[in-house]
C-alpha cells in the first residue's frame, strides 16, 4: 500500500471545517459502532483515579472526557483548532473541564509533555492517518510511565471493512492522481512489528464490527447499500457488541488494542 503524504495529511486533519464538518462518533446511524469502543474499556480496564492520561489525537475529545469522568487527569492533544474547541466543549458539558486539558500538537513531536509521565496513553481512530507511525510511537512510548497502559485502535486489512476501504483508496487514486490518501490499513503481524520495534508488547485486543461493511457513513451516503449494512452491523452488535476471541477479533471493522512496554 502507498504511504501517506505527510504534508496532505496535517494539512487536511489541521484545517478548520474539515474533520469537524463529518468526524461525530457521538452521533448517527453508527453510534453504536463506536460506543463499543467505549463498552471495551469499560469491561476490561479498571480506572484508577490517581491516572495521568495522555489522549493522542483527541477529536472531539470523547475518550478523554470518558477517563476524565473516572477521576484520571487527562491531557489530550489534537491538530486540529476545530477539534480542540469541540472538546472543550464536550469536557465543560460533561462537567470535567477541571481535569481534561487540551493542547495542540502532533503525535509525530510530544517533546512539550514530560517524557514517562502518563500512566495511560490513548491513540484511538488515529492509527490508519498516521503517515509515520515509527515517529508516532517513538514519542508516545517515550511519555508512557513505567507499567503503564497503551490502548489504541486500528482498522485491520484483515476485515471486510478495510479491504472495501482499500478498493475506494485504490479506486479514488487511479481516477485522480492529485488525491490525498488520509487513511490506510495495518496487519495485525505489522502491528506486532511496530509494537515490538519501540519496546512495546500486545497484551491483548478486541474487534468491533466483524459484519461492518462501511464505518463511515460518507462514503455512502443515504442509500438502500446503507441502510442494509448498517441492518447488518447493528443486528451484529446485539449479539457482540465487541468480538474477544482473538481469531474473530482480527477480523473486525475496527480493533482496540492494549499494550504495555515489553
Amino acid at each position: 500500500m502507498s504511504p501517506l503524504d505527510a504534508r496532505r495529511v496535517s494539512e487536511y486533519f489541521s484545517s478548520r471545517d474539515t474533520v469537524a464538518t463529518w468526524w461525530s462518533p457521538d452521533e448517527g446511524p453508527l453510534a453504536f459502532h463506536y460506543d463499543a469502543e467505549i463498552a471495551v474499556l469499560d469491561d476490561h480496564l479498571d480506572y484508577d483515579p490517581a491516572w495521568r492520561v495522555l489522549d493522542v489525537g483527541t477529536g472531539r475529545g470523547r475518550f478523554g472526557a470518558h477517563f476524565a469522568a473516572r477521576g484520571c487527569r487527562v491531557t489530550g492533544v489534537d491538530l486540529n483548532p476545530d477539534m480542540l474547541e469541540i472538546a472543550r466543549q464536550n469536557a465543560r458539558r460533561q462537567g470535567v473541564a477541571d481535569r481534561f486539558d487540551v493542547r495542540e500538537a502532533s503525535a509525530e513531536d510530544l517533546g512539550a509533555f514530560p517524557e514517562q509521565g502518563f500512566d495511560v496513553v490513548l491513540c484511538m481512530e488515529l492509527f490508519d492517518h498516521l503517515p509515520d507511525l515509527a515517529a508516532a510511537l517513538r514519542e508516545m512510548r517515550g511519555r508512557l510511565a513505567p507499567g503503564g497502559r497503551f490502548l489504541f485502535t486500528y482498522v485491520p486489512s484483515e476485515s471486510l471493512y478495510g479491504l472495501l476501504g482499500n478498493v475506494y483508496r485504490a479506486v479514488k487514486g487511479l481516477r485522480g492522481r492529485g488525491a490525498a490518501m488520509i487513511s490506510r490499513t495495518w496487519s495485525l503481524p505489522e502491528i506486532r512489528r511496530h509494537l515490538a520495534e519501540h519496546d512495546l508488547e500486545l497484551e491483548r485486543y478486541w474487534g468491533v464490527g466483524v459484519l461492518c461493511a462501511n464505518a463511515q457513513t460518507r462514503l455512502f451516503g443515504r442509500n438502500p447499500l446503507l441502510r442494509l449494512s448498517t441492518a447488518i452491523a447493528r443486528a451484529e452488535a446485539r449479539r457482540w457488541p465487541y468480538h474477544s476471541r482473538p481469531r474473530v477479533a482480527r477480523h473486525a471493522a475496527h480493533v482496540v488494542g492494549l499494550a504495555r512496554p515489553a
